[in-house]
């Protein structure tokens, strides 16, 4: 079976996954599209609707055209992760 029929057959489980991870990392709902390639094919799995994926996309790549930070924490060296505890 090729890589990207394994993947396309996984994604969904990999999606419920990836939602709940997110969800309890932010602590409540978090909107993601996860975008990967296999076989050369990219193939996308997201947990908002088609249109509001696009739109989280697109300000992604805006802010990657401007040249800033995904986030602000990312430019804060001194920013360190939460003590588990």
């Amino acid at each position: 079976m090729s890589a990207s029929l394994n993947l396309s057959i996984r994604l969904q489980a990999i999606a419920q996954a990836l939602e709940d991870t997110l969800n309890e990392a932010a602590g409540e709902p978090c909107a993601f599209v996860l975008v990967c390639q296999a076989d050369g094919v990219a193939q996308y799995v997201s947990n908002c609707d088609r249109k509001d994926g696009r739109e989280l996309i697109e300000s992604l790549l805006a802010r990657w055209k401007a040249g800033r930070a995904d986030i602000p924490a990312h430019y804060n060296p001194d920013l360190r992760p939460p003590q588990a505890g």
